[in-house]
Formats: C-alpha cells, sequence, structure tokens
C-alpha cells in the first residue's frame, strides 16, 4: 500500500507539472541606434555639442507646404539643449509627392532615395531647393546662410561644398530613419538687427555634423 500511495502520489505530480503553461518570450524587437553631435568653429570659436551631455539631445523636424495636393517637403535636423540657449539646425529640401489631403508622407522608397541622391547639395535659402545652416547665438540671435550678394564666395560653383557621407537608412517601431556625416566649410551666416535691419554676418568653418533625418 505504501508503494502504491508513494506512486499514485508521483503520478499525480507528474501530470500537474505537465499542465503548466511555459512563459513565451518574444524576440526583442529591433532599435535603431541614433547618435548625434557636432563639432566645428563658428566666427573663429570651436563649438562642440556632444549628445547627453550639457543636456544636448537630436530633434530632427519637417516644414511641409502643400498646393493643389502636391506636397514639398524640407528635412531639419537640430541639436538643442534643455539647458543652454545656442543650438545649430541643417535642414535639406524639397522632397515632393501627391499628397490629396496634405497630411501623408512619402513614400520609404522616395524619402531614401531623396538623400542618398542628393549627397552633395547647394546651398538654399530656407532650404527650399538644397541646403541650408542655422545658428541661434547664446544671447537668442538667429544666424542663417542665405544666399547673399556681399559674400560671393558662398553658394556659387566654386564656393564652400557640403557633403553627406555615412548615410545608412533604417526603420524600427518608432519610424523611419537617414542617418548621415555631414560635413561643411566656409559657410557665412548672417543676422539681421529686427530694429535697425542692420545685418551682421559670422562665418562656419570644419564642421562636422552627425544626425539623421525622420520620415
Amino acid at each position: 500500500m505504501i508503494k502504491k500511495g508513494i506512486f499514485l502520489f508521483g503520478l499525480i505530480g507528474l501530470t500537474a507539472s505537465s499542465c503548466i503553461e511555459h512563459e513565451v518570450i518574444p524576440a526583442p524587437e529591433p532599435k535603431v541606434d541614433l547618435e548625434c553631435s557636432f563639432e566645428g568653429y563658428i566666427g573663429g570659436a570651436f563649438i562642440e555639442y556632444t549628445e547627453n551631455v550639457d543636456g544636448y539631445y537630436g530633434f530632427p523636424s519637417i516644414a511641409k507646404q502643400t498646393v493643389n495636393g502636391v506636397t514639398d517637403a524640407q528635412y531639419f535636423f537640430s541639436m538643442i539643449s534643455s539647458d543652454y540657449t545656442p543650438f545649430i539646425k541643417i535642414g535639406m529640401g524639397s522632397l515632393t509627392w501627391n499628397d490629396a489631403t496634405g497630411t501623408e508622407t512619402p513614400s520609404l522608397n522616395l524619402f531614401n532615395s531623396f538623400f542618398s541622391t542628393n549627397d552633395q547639395p547647394d546651398y538654399s535659402d530656407a532650404a527650399l531647393n538644397g541646403f541650408e545652416v542655422a545658428y541661434n547665438h547664446v544671447n537668442g540671435s538667429d544666424w542663417v546662410s542665405l544666399v547673399k550678394p556681399w559674400h560671393e564666395a558662398t553658394n556659387t560653383p566654386n564656393g564652400p561644398k557640403v557633403q553627406f557621407t555615412g548615410i545608412r537608412q533604417e526603420s524600427d517601431n518608432s519610424g523611419d530613419y537617414s542617418q548621415f556625416i555631414c560635413t561643411f566649410d566656409n559657410v557665412w551666416l548672417y543676422y539681421t538687427d529686427p530694429v535697425t535691419s542692420d545685418t551682421d554676418s559670422l562665418i562656419v568653418t570644419e564642421a562636422v555634423y552627425k544626425g539623421w533625418f525622420k520620415r
């Protein structure tokens, strides 16, 4: 009887253990590793912004204009800080697609090909047809690259060039990204006083900007 009881107890235990549901752990979701940094000389002073240092982080944004069912978009990337005023922003545009509602995004293929085929863009005011640089000074004034006649060396075929390298397009559940390393040199930025309308300028040299555009 004792042996029979032991056998029944073991059988019950085996049956109970076989009914335990095993937890299924899903595979980790892929996540794009986004990195950003900037270094260069602005007005002769060496400026460096590093991700997660002094509150700086990367911030992509888009400007869009939709007319008669067609959207033009300019893609921007900034390194901004939660603790400090200065930031630098670059922009590229315009990507054009049919957009009946004005709320649609371009196809992934169109987004990817736009940046991969525009790795040496010309300068353009407001990035409407090429590349733009903007810098927000410590005093809050905005300096921006403009196609201006008083610095004819800027934004001409023989003037300073922009180069996008390391273009890498990746996606995850948070979005689609075009990552890049952007270099530019000898670029004049302009500031116009809103009261006197006087214009001042400063030059950006040896700039290396790492970031991403988001679809």
